[in-house]
């Protein structure tokens, strides 16, 4: 992936992610001269199954706005895509119209293209045309001028209780099924960033109303969220955020025959996504998980007072141990299903990569960074605070 050499302006913006009960919040500057922020909110229910849990049932989104005058939606950020789309007042499905639609005829900025595109997610697809028109986030805002996206005309039924109203890539070009430039990318090109990077910090505490539930930082690292030093890996190929594995250990006792050599990193992903195969290998090592067939999971055989009891599990990446606490890759299921724990491993994934998803980086704090002349992208991880 490549892009024009840059000089970037002095900016740093900042989403605030918050419980999905919260009002708008401000913060003073904390990193460069100028900051801002995003609500994004936060669903508190996990999938108690793999087929719910293998929609992309984003938990984090916050506020965007497209257009003049300014039309208003959530999105969800999701670092496992690059396409931005909106539901278009076209569409006449549930899965669009229980969501705020953009309406192009009350836009004055809006431009229409003649391109098509079709985006299949795990339980569903979306497709429409493709347009242009400006786009605004963050406060203060960052404004992008002339931004390629998506109104879909087409959503499938799953989209109907989606948590947002549409979706905002933060993967790279080579991704996007629309043929445009991804909104951050789009944001290094017009000089919009400090820095041509964006960090993710979300809040370890899932109580649901707890603020903030996490940060999206534009342009910059807020050295707040983490502790230590922030090691950095360079990104496999030109699509994802992907970055080498060299195996999976529990305890101190490496799992063996894995089908992969990388993962990938996804704030689109709620749990940790496995091939069938890699799944199983993972949640047999760790004594104590039973595989509950009727959800298609490994649950906690002593019930969630056992989770102390387990062991740790750490993925090498590049050669750094990154271990997550079982208190964070296992899952307390909602109170219909008491006492029902499970692991956020679960298969159906790929035999290419490892999806590690927001049960990972909960645990560590993750600086998405591409140099200033598009080259050498990488990924800096952390523990959170």
């Amino acid at each position: 992936m490549t892009c024009n050499k840059m000089h970037l302006s002095a900016v740093v913006s900042k989403v605030i992610l918050v419980a999905w009960t919260a009002t708008l919040f401000l913060e003073h500057s904390i990193v460069q001269a100028r900051q801002g922020t995003v609500l994004l909110h936060r669903i508190a229910n996990t999938a108690a199954s793999r087929t719910n849990a293998q929609r992309r049932n984003v938990a984090y989104f916050g506020d965007i706005s497209v257009g003049t005058p300014a039309q208003h939606f959530t999105a969800c950020f999701d670092t496992g895509s690059a396409d931005l789309w909106l539901p278009s007042d076209s569409c006449m499905s549930p899965s669009c119209s229980l969501h705020q639609q953009y309406v192009q005829q009350n836009s004055s900025t809006f431009s229409a293209t003649d391109g098509l595109f079709f985006i299949e997610y795990g339980t569903g697809a979306v497709e429409g045309t493709t347009a242009y028109d400006s786009l605004q986030l963050a406060t203060p805002p960052i404004n992008i001028q002339r931004q390629g996206f998506g109104l879909a005309d087409q959503a499938s039924a799953a989209f109907a209780v989606a948590s947002c109203d549409g979706l905002f890539g933060l993967g790279f070009p080579a991704l996007s099924k629309q043929g445009v430039l991804p909104p951050f990318i789009n944001m290094l090109q017009e000089n919009l960033l400090d820095a041509p990077e964006f960090s993710i910090w979300l809040n370890k505490d899932l109580s649901n109303g707890m603020f903030p539930a996490g940060e999206l930082l534009f342009g910059g690292i807020n050295h707040t969220r983490y502790s230590g030093n922030l090691r950095y890996h360079p990104v496999i190929g030109a699509k994802y955020w992907r970055l080498g594995l060299n195996g999976v250990k529990v305890a101190q006792r490496n799992v063996t025959q894995l089908s992969t050599s990388s993962v990938i990193l996804d704030s689109g992903a709620s749990l940790i996504f496995a091939s069938d195969d890699d799944a199983a290998a993972i949640n047999q090592a760790i004594p104590g998980m039973v595989f509950w067939e009727d959800a298609g999971v490994y649950n906690v055989s002593g019930g969630c007072a056992a989770i102390p009891t387990l062991p740790p599990l750490t993925f090498t990446i590049d050669g750094a141990d990154y271990t997550l606490t079982p208190q964070q890759y296992v899952l307390e299921l909602p109170e219909d299903a008491p006492d029902y724990c499970v692991s956020a491993v679960i298969g159906g994934g790929t035999q290419q990569y490892l999806v590690l998803g927001d049960s990972f980086l909960r645990a560590f704090y993750s600086v998405f960074s591409i140099s200033s002349a598009g080259q050498n992208p990488s990924v800096g991880l952390a523990p959170s605070t």
